[in-house]
């Protein structure tokens, strides 16, 4: 090759430190070209080294992946940094992606975001900025199972693994990106060359393809074993070969190569598994070789189910191109086996490098706020609500009906609610927060009043104490369950105590029976806040139907909900009435009442009987709840399924704690909280949460205490420990992601990050 022909021209080489583009990228710079190689560097910079003394060799560390999306989520008009990896260049060679079979089984997902979304990313951006030619790394193996004929690249795809298909994939996206030159439009000339299994000695040497595997064994072990019967099919292709192909693809006339695919390999390298085992056996052990000990023996292993096997036909590149190969596979297994004799490839064993699974096994083992590979390449939310068609179509005919405001719907949710709860009364408001002032309310809270509640809540739990001029008094909590002890709750109360409010933490129900005994006997009223728990029982009575007034929350998170939302629930019609009077300004006739046809004369006037507030419910969030009743047992069923799946992920895991769930309830799985040990783990609670956030895993905190925040630390001077367990939970509890629209492979990546992180960060 000569100097001249490159003629200074740039090309990127994705992928340009690693095991093709290490051999790759210095015949560039031998036939003239300048390289600008996007390499990750898993394998680290030791492949290139030599070449970054050369003024035209151009390293930028980066994973396509990442400059993919940091490109298609910047603000429109700035420039990315995929876009300055491509300026100045004059096509692209793109080899960078997950490698082989096992690696790419080991995540489907990443391999998706790795193989498939980069490759169509980056030829996206490619083709925006008029970079003409694009050759890319696809593979045979998108012939997959082909054994029972000779397949060219007419035949059709049958990917039998995940990196097949991605293959596959990735030459569809491409094709579709193909455009002839218009102008001063050079076009897009996507151009997919179909390796044969590579093999052979490269500066970043990998032993986890089958010739260098059978030369290894043989030399290192006087002995090869064949896997799966050794009746499968496979082409195999020198890696300066390769690296050949790929220049030749990129020299070639646009029209000869647009969308063309070539298969790159020769045909008398086809092997049979058991035969290729055999050639490398013989060349190891020629006569020439006797004096180093390359005495090898091929042992077959009983057939398994590899459905891989393809024998294939190379002609079509030879005829495109002009290509030949130049290196056997018998003399490639020499070439590897001096290499190793000579000490150019040392302990190839047990260096991790050498191996493409144990690399990226190491990889993903390792925390990505440490720079490893995230868990997602998508962030899981914390919570996201689930509706469908019923609630749009609801919304839209609530529009539509004229009548948005607290109406028929609204009662059409209310009655709903009281049939699930078996409550006498349902009185839908805007919050959980409106259900629990106007509870106060109707109790007769008022100044120097006191309301005895927990201190792991939601603030507005005590705010809404605190606006009714009352104090809140806190007992402190269970550190196995979270709620409020019953066995501290006589020792709060005082004669000036007016209300008890116990909080269902995470949706499990507070012992009812005791603390509803201790309230009864003193003559208090209990008011449950429930904004956790609709949908749970407490021995087999429903939550709402217990107290004498129960508080439920529709936020968007919660397990129904109408946007913005709450209800309370009672038997008691004077509580009710007050209740109804006070969320509508405290008058005595709703809109829905005074406006409709049929409304009777006594409805025309109003009177304001009390100073209320704005906290009524309108049929517009109404209509999102109809729908969101019919399917909440649904939506419980697939929260307890959930939750049942990180019991048994976590249950053998010490430095995780559980919380107790009591048999005689049915929770209602709202939240699903670890409470973690910081003692046994090298970080804590904060740097796990956003450590969490790194591998794509939203995540919550419920709550730290309310006697630690700083407004009621202030206010009534509670010290830290006033409320032991209340702070010790603060400090060490984690809400994962629970909710109906999670899938299973959502589910099985919280568990593996929180895995995951706790190995990486035990003590």
């Amino acid at each position: 090759m000569t100097a001249s022909i490159g003629g200074g021209r740039r090309i990127l080489v994705t992928g340009g430190a690693g095991y093709l583009g290490s051999v790759l990228s210095p015949l560039l710079l031998e036939r003239g070209y300048a390289v600008r190689c996007l390499d990750r560097l898993y394998f680290g910079q030791a492949p290139i080294e030599s070449l970054l003394r050369d003024d035209r060799f151009e390293l930028h560390r980066a994973n396509l992946a990442d400059l993919v999306d940091a490109h298609e989520a910047r603000e429109e008009g700035s420039p990315s940094e995929l876009e300055r990896v491509l300026e100045g260049v004059d096509g692209v060679i793109h080899l960078a992606g997950l490698a082989n079979d096992p690696s790419c089984e080991l995540d489907r997902e990443l391999t998706e975001r790795t193989n498939i979304t980069a490759t169509r990313g980056l030829g996206q951006v490619a083709r925006a900025m008029r970079i003409e030619r694009f050759v890319f790394a696809s593979s045979c193996s998108v012939y997959g199972a082909a054994a029972d004929s000779i397949v060219d690249e007419e035949s059709p795809c049958r990917p039998v693994s995940v990196y097949a298909e991605s293959k596959v994939a990735s030459e569809l996206d491409l094709d579709a990106l193909a455009a002839e030159p218009d102008g001063d439009d050079p076009g897009f000339t996507p151009v997919y060359l179909r390796q044969a299994t590579l093999f052979g000695y490269s500066p970043r040497m990998r032993f986890d393809l089958a010739v260098n595997l059978m030369t290894l064994h043989g030399v290192s072990k006087g002995r090869i074993l064949v896997l799966g019967g050794g009746q499968q099919w496979r082409p195999f292709l020198h890696t300066r070969d390769a690296a050949r192909a790929f220049i030749a693809a990129f020299e070639a006339p646009a029209e000869a190569v647009r969308k063309v695919r070539l298969n790159v390999g020769c045909d008398a390298e086809n092997y049979k598994i058991i035969d290729l085992a055999r050639a490398i056996a013989e060349r190891l052990a020629k006569p020439e070789n006797r004096d180093r000990g390359w005495e090898v023996e091929v042992e077959v292993a009983p057939e398994d189910d590899d459905k891989r096997s393809y024998h294939v036909a190379f002609e079509r590149i030879g005829e495109v191109l002009g290509w030949k190969p130049e290196v056997t596979v018998r003399d490639g297994a020499e070439e590897i086996a001096q290499a190793i004799e000579d000490g150019k490839l040392p302990d190839p064993e047990t260096t991790s490098v050498y191996w493409n699974i144990r690399t990226l096994k190491d990889a993903l083992a390792v925390p990505a706020v440490d720079d490893g590979e995230p868990v997602r390449s998508s962030f899981l939310p914390f919570a996201l609500p689930l509706l469908g068609r019923e609630e749009e179509e609801e919304v839209v005919a609530t529009l539509r009906s004229g009548w948005i405001t607290t109406g028929p719907r609204t009662a059409r949710l209310e009655k709903l609610i009281a049939d699930y709860t078996g409550a006498k009364h349902a009185v839908c408001v805007n919050s959980c927060t409106a259900a629990l002032h106007l509870s106060l309310v109707a109790a007769g809270v008022g100044r120097d009043d006191e309301v005895i509640t927990s201190p792991i809540t939601w603030p507005s739990t005590a705010n809404v104490i605190v606006h009714q001029g009352a104090k809140p008094v806190f007992v402190d909590v269970e550190p196995d369950t979270f709620n409020m002890d019953p066995d501290r709750l006589e020792a709060a109360i005082t004669d000036r105590t007016r209300a008890i409010v116990p909080v269902h933490m995470a949706g499990q129900p507070v012992d009812l029976d005791r603390i509803g005994a201790i309230a009864a006997a003193r003559g208090i009223p209990v008011i449950e806040d429930a904004a956790h728990a609709l949908g749970a029982r407490y021995r087999e009575r429903p939550i709402g139907s217990i107290s004498k007034a129960t508080c439920f929350s529709f936020y968007p998170i919660k397990n129904i909900t109408t946007g913005e939302g709450g209800c309370v629930t009672t038997d008691d019609d004077e509580w009710a009435e007050t209740l109804r009077v006070h969320a509508l300004h405290g008058i005595s006739r709703d809109a829905w009442k005074r406006y409709r046809q049929d409304a009777s004369e006594t409805s025309i006037h109003w009177e304001c009987v009390a100073p209320g507030f704005k906290y009524n419910m309108p049929d517009l969030s109404a209509a999102i709840g109809i729908h969101q009743m019919g399917r909440l047992e649904g939506f419980i069923d697939r929260r307890r399924r959930i939750a049942r799946r990180y019991d048994r992920a976590f249950q053998n895991v010490p430095e995780v704690v559980i919380p107790r769930v009591d048999d005689d309830i049915r929770h209602a799985r709202h939240l699903y909280i670890i409470m973690v040990r910081p003692e046994m783990l090298s970080i804590d609670r904060d740097r796990l949460v956003l450590a969490l956030k790194a591998e794509g895993i939203g995540t919550g905190i419920h709550f730290r205490s309310l006697h630690v925040q700083p407004w009621y630390r202030e206010t009534f001077g509670f010290a830290p420990d006033a409320f032991p367990n209340a702070a010790m939970v603060s400090e060490r509890i984690i809400s994962l992601p629970l909710y109906p629209k999670m899938d299973d492979r959502d589910v099985e990546t919280v568990i593996r990050a929180v895995r995951k992180l706790v190995d990486a960060y035990r003590k």
